[in-house]
């Protein structure tokens, strides 16, 4: 491991529109001026590496101004953990650098062995796990200078090809950079001369790090949580359009989650596709008669079948990342048998997934995206026959979401009286309901719904929990049937029963936990805070009537 602090380098691009000096190329023109100056130009020696940028599928790592990179130069290979420090306008660069050698992750890249990174990464990036993002091809001509003034320098010429590493959104792109780092010597001679040389040959001072540049170059997008400015929903908004404003973001959402989720990148990738799916159909529901009901209906029933596939492998990967805590607190839990258990889940899972792939490569999938982007597309009808359509956002959302808290409210009360697990599973349906449609509509209310959303999200949390102690035992009982009749390992049986008492144990927790954010949340208080971001001057009153009959959202 060598760790180097604040390196000081000054960097700059060579533009493509500039022409050559004295018909030399930019490398030769500034050695030639430097050895005309009295400096000492050792032969210049080429460099060929690639790096390979690695981050998480959402850039955890970048969004917190570090890169790290496994770069294969020659017979070496190492990891790179760098800071993206700020570059000032002199072109000056000022980082702080881990670096370690491997041997051993040539074909999985991802995999950081070295403790001291390892540290450094791990709660930034948790629970996800690093993929490859941007491949960086350089070809470098280093040349060691060394100045009258008895500084020494190196000098870089690199030509990079950028590419990036995910094939469902391939793109390339190429820049040269030049860049001096200081090895030893005066800071401000080392300064004085770098200035004087960008100065004379007209160098552009690089103003970020090189893997900022590519993600401008390849023109890489983020994950976005909020929509485009076009697909922006506004209270003036028919609210059939909004409809539609909001399902264009949503299978956009999807769409972009598919290669991810297909190839099985990180699990994460198939949590947003099912939160996409799931969300369609709850605005679906709740716009029922703001658009045809044919379309409606076939819609939903779609989403469902695309929704209950991604949550068959959503489930194991719950289970399997809460795998390592249920072991880490049975007291039996013998290496072999947590393998075992493993190799089951992974078996399992691969089986769904492959069902999963299946469908997208149908004729059904290729259909349905058809029509839901035929759909979106379609300009809305002048003279609808959905007997909401032309009301709008501001006449139809405040109601609408009044009553869904109203129904919450009446429901969160009653399970208090019949505190069933099947009860808080149709609690956290409900909440669901109510948040996405805060969601949907929050930028038309000018984000005034989003402290109301934060309560629902925490609240939805604990219940959320709570339902994965019952498919965890359920899942426990669907492999004890399985394996009725075969030759099972005791120990295995006997972990598996402990994980099993420990649901009860967490179940038990959940519920308490529960109680006490409901008090928090049922008070007028915030029915007061959410009438007021909606409109309403006089916040609903809550009266006892039977909720209507739910279904997973």
């Amino acid at each position: 491991m060598k760790e180097k602090a604040d390196a000081v380098e000054y960097r700059f691009i060579l533009s493509k529109e500039k022409p050559p000096v004295h018909n030399l190329k930019p490398e030769n023109a500034i050695l030639a001026f430097l050895r005309a100056a009295g400096c000492d130009v050792r032969r210049p020696k080429t460099i060929n590496s690639q790096g390979i940028y690695l981050d998480t599928f959402d850039w955890r790592l970048f969004r917190k101004d570090i890169s790290l990179q496994f770069i294969k130069t020659g017979n070496q290979c190492f990891h790179e953990l760098k800071s993206l420090g700020n570059t000032g306008k002199a072109g000056k660069s000022e980082s702080r650098n881990l670096r370690s050698a491997t041997t051993e992750n040539i074909r999985e890249p991802w995999n950081v062995t070295d403790e001291k990174i390892k540290s450094e990464i791990a709660d930034i990036i948790s629970p996800r796990r690093l993929i490859e993002q941007i491949t960086a091809r350089m070809r470098q001509s280093v040349s060691h200078i060394i100045f009258p003034e008895g500084i020494q320098i190196e000098a870089s010429f690199d030509s990079v090809l950028l590419e990036t590493s995910r094939r469902d959104a391939f793109a390339s792109a190429r820049l040269t950079e030049i860049s001096f780092f200081l090895k030893t010597g005066s800071p401000d001679a080392f300064k004085k001369w770098t200035a004087d040389i960008a100065e004379r040959f007209s160098l552009t001072p690089a103003k970020q790090a090189i893997v900022k540049m590519a993600i401008e170059l390849l023109n890489i997008k983020f994950p976005a949580k909020n929509p485009p400015l076009e697909l922006a929903v506004n209270k003036e908004d028919r609210i059939d359009t909004a409809v539609k404003k909001i399902l264009a973001f949503q299978f956009h959402r999807l769409q972009e989650n598919i290669p991810g989720a297909l190839d099985d990148i990180d699990t994460e990738f198939v949590h947003q596709a099912r939160v996409s799916t799931r969300k369609m159909r709850s605005l679906l529901r709740l716009s029922e008669k703001a658009i045809p009901r044919g379309s409606a209906l076939y819609f939903t029933e779609e989403l469902l079948w695309l929704g209950s596939l991604f949550g068959f492998v959503r489930d194991l990967d719950v289970f399997s990342l809460n795998l390592s805590k249920y072991t880490n607190d049975v007291e039996i839990a013998p290496r072999v048998s947590v393998e075992i258990l493993h190799s089951q889940i992974h078996d399992e899972r691969m089986r769904h997934l492959a069902s999963l792939r299946e469908a997208f490569a149908s004729a059904r999938w290729r259909i349905f995206s058809l029509r839901l982007s035929t759909f979106i597309a379609r300009k809305p009808a002048l003279h609808p026959l959905a007997p909401l359509a032309l009301q709008t956002v501001e006449q139809i959302v405040p109601p609408m979401i009044t009553d869904l808290s109203r129904e919450l409210t009446v429901r969160g009360n009653r399970i208090l009286l019949k505190p069933k697990l099947q009860n808080f599973h149709k609690l956290r349906i409900q909440f669901k309901k109510i948040r996405y449609a805060c969601e949907f509509f929050n930028q038309a209310f000018d984000n005034g719904l989003s402290s109301f959303i934060d309560d629902v999200v925490t609240i939805q949390d604990c219940l959320g929990e709570l339902q994965d102690t019952v498919f965890t035992k359920e899942l426990i009982l669907g492999f004890l049937k399985k394996w009725r009749g075969s030759v099972v390992d005791r120990k295995l049986l006997f972990m598996l029963g402990e994980i099993y008492q420990l649901q009860n144990e967490t179940a038990r927790i959940r519920q308490n936990e529960f109680y006490e954010i409901w008090k928090q949340f049922d008070r007028e208080e915030t029915r007061f805070s959410l009438s007021g971001a909606l409109g309403n001057v006089i916040p609903h009153s809550v009266e006892e009537k039977g909720p209507e009959p739910e279904s997973e959202a």
